[in-house]
């Protein structure tokens, strides 16, 4: 059996193929025997063609999926002469591509995570009429996923508003919520701060800003940090990108606090759900990927979303949380210290505002979603075509 995978060109588009590629193996071990035959049982053989940046590529190596790089360009909403470039150059080169590994391949179903770097593969797969399931993890459709979802033989979506704005594809649309890395066992807070350096005793924050960082968090972050670190551990998830800045700042605005071991920063920690468990608070963006993260540790959290996202989709995000009362969101135009500080505290100094956060939070964690995601594949590879009632919302 074949699958093919593909998604890009961000870390939101690629990281939920780990838990997806681990269930497709469960799956695929459990009903090999009683595939129809004119799939070839004897294996299962996975692919992913897509925008592949080096650690996608050292990501699916680790996975051990064949991962092939197909260009794509990117459909911008403002002019530029790069869209052009794109639409001109990249997207039919990759299109091209696309449909000669796909042919090389002949996959049996393909998953698309969406985003700008799936459309070759997506067109390929519907001139080839190889059934495909497209997932959008946020509230709102992508524009990439808004062109696909008409090609698409079964839509997944992480929220049931998001199935609710959908109404054209509805009854295709399945609400399965957003693959996340699972949690074998809660982890001891206490084991988590020593691994890192910091004091049992102390409350913990996490900082995260998502695949590639947030600067607007990061610089708030840093300005009430003697602060923070008087009184809580910090751990700071800056991003790769702008590690070596934020630490150059946090020497400087440290270099006369008395707690500075208190706080520790990284640009990316490829172990981040159990730091996330033993966290007291989380601060983050309103990603749909790490939402879904702050929703299967159950964790309490600050969400501020990216103003000016594509789609405006962080906030559309973010807005679902906060109608359930799961998170506490803050307008990320009106982001000052002392909002932010406060915040922090209320959450940390009073128990009850976490519990209910945490219980909150818990209810939108959709724990099947790589299972569910990769079963209906798996009934695509046999010809059927799943319709809304499959899933539950």
């Amino acid at each position: 059996m074949r699958i093919v995978l593909t998604g890009g060109a961000t870390g939101g588009h690629v990281i939920p193929f780990e838990p997806i590629v681990d269930a497709l193996r469960v799956v695929y071990a459990e009903q090999k025997e009683s595939l129809p035959g004119w799939i070839d049982a004897s294996r299962l053989d996975i692919y992913f063609l897509g925008v592949l940046t080096e650690p996608a590529a050292r990501y699916f190596e680790q996975l051990g999926v064949k991962a092939i790089h197909i260009p794509s360009g990117k459909l911008r909403r403002y002019p530029s002469a790069q869209t052009v470039g794109d639409l001109l150059g990249r997207l039919p080169l990759g299109v091209l591509k696309a449909l000669l590994q796909m042919w090389r391949i002949m996959p049996d179903a393909v998953i698309s995570k969406g985003g700008f770097g799936s459309l070759p593969t997506s067109v390929a797969a519907v001139f080839y009429r190889i059934p495909f399931l497209l997932h959008e993890s946020d509230a709102v459709l992508g524009l990439a996923n808004r062109v696909m979802a008409s090609w698409a033989s079964v839509i997944t979506v992480g929220y049931a508003d998001t199935r609710r704005t959908i109404q054209y594809y509805k009854n295709k649309t399945l609400v399965t919520g957003t693959p996340v890395r699972a949690l074998p066992a809660r982890p001891d807070p206490a084991a988590i701060k020593r691994e890192y350096g910091l004091p049992d005793s102390k409350p913990m924050l996490l900082v995260i800003g998502g695949s590639q960082g947030a600067k607007q968090i990061n610089d708030v972050v840093l300005q009430v940090l003697p602060s923070l670190v008087h009184d809580m551990a910090v751990i700071h998830v800056t991003g790769s990108e702008h590690e070596a800045a934020v630490k150059q700042r946090a020497t400087e605005v440290l270099k006369s606090a008395p707690a500075v071991q208190n706080y520790k920063v990284f640009g990316y920690l490829p172990r981040i759900l159990p730091v996330m468990a033993a966290a007291d608070v989380v601060l983050s963006r309103a990603g749909a990927t790490s939402l879904a993260e702050l929703a299967h540790v159950r964790k309490a959290s600050i969400v501020v979303p990216l103003s000016g996202a594509a789609q405006d989709h962080q906030r559309h995000n973010a807005a679902v949380l906060e109608a359930a009362g799961a998170a506490r969101v803050l307008d990320p135009d009106n982001l000052g210290r002392s909002l932010l500080e406060q915040s922090i505290r209320d959450i940390l100094n009073h128990p009850e505002i976490r519990a209910t956060l945490e219980t909150n939070i818990a209810l939108l964690d959709k724990p099947r979603a790589a299972r569910d995601i990769a079963e209906l594949a798996f009934k695509l590879a046999r010809g059927f075509a799943p319709r809304q009632g499959a899933a539950k919302e």
